[in-house]
């Protein structure tokens, strides 16, 4: 038996056990009649969603039908007919976005859609995060993309919480970690030379100021080779 979605954009059947698979990680072939291989989707069913991997095709048969879109809004149908069997599947995850890279733009074409803030780990809406890329950081395009969970008026920035290197004051770039080299231990500012701490003190500055104290205390390790 196949089902067939009454809305469905192009035509093309889905057998009940090809949706009612177990989670893991899946290749989805593209045939013409049932012989010719033009396209390979890789995806991860998970519990909440398929996360597109990977797609490969050929490119002569791309240039006439966009192969990439093409296995894209198979997968996303896929959902469509999964969800009556598993109701929890609901999202289509697309994997990393920088805003920067063109050749990851195609991402934000599919709507609507939300990015993980990096910093507060909260979804934000694409048209919502643009914006704040663009204005906050117009070069490297990297912030936070969402406020955080807990009063951001009470918080400031780190140029006015950082204090001078004296002794009884706390620096907070000393709680970044770096990574000097491949087999070194991880060190901080306070531990490198005044010649060290001179060159290095503007650039964890700057990146403080990007991502945000928290986010570049708790989850980053600067390394430097």
């Amino acid at each position: 038996m196949h089902n067939q979605s009454d809305n469905s954009l192009f035509t093309f059947d889905v057998k009940d056990e090809d949706v009612n698979i177990p989670y893991g990680s899946y290749h989805q072939y593209y045939l013409i009649n049932d012989k010719y291989l033009i396209a390979v989707g890789v995806i991860d069913v998970l519990p909440n969603c398929i996360s597109s991997v990977y797609a490969f095709y050929d490119p002569i048969v791309s240039r006439h039908i966009n192969l990439g879109k093409l296995t894209a809004l198979y997968e996303i149908e896929w959902i469509r007919h999964a969800r009556r069997f598993r109701p929890d599947l609901r999202y289509y995850y697309l994997g990393y976005y920088i805003h920067s890279c063109q050749k990851m733009r195609y991402k934000a074409e599919y709507k609507p859609s939300d990015i993980l803030c990096p910093v507060n780990g909260v979804w934000v809406d694409f048209d919502v995060a643009k914006k704040r890329l663009e204005s906050r950081s117009p070069v490297r395009h990297c912030c936070d993309l969402a406020t955080s969970m807990v009063d951001r008026n009470s918080m400031k920035s780190y140029d006015e919480i950082s204090v001078p290197r004296e002794e009884g004051n706390i620096d907070h770039l000393n709680e970044i970690k770096i990574a000097i080299s491949r087999n070194s231990r991880l060190v901080t500012l306070n531990m490198l030379t005044d010649e060290g701490i001179h060159l290095l003190r503007p650039v964890l500055k700057d990146f403080v100021n990007e991502v945000g104290l928290e986010f570049a205390t708790r989850n980053c390790v600067i390394k430097l080779f």
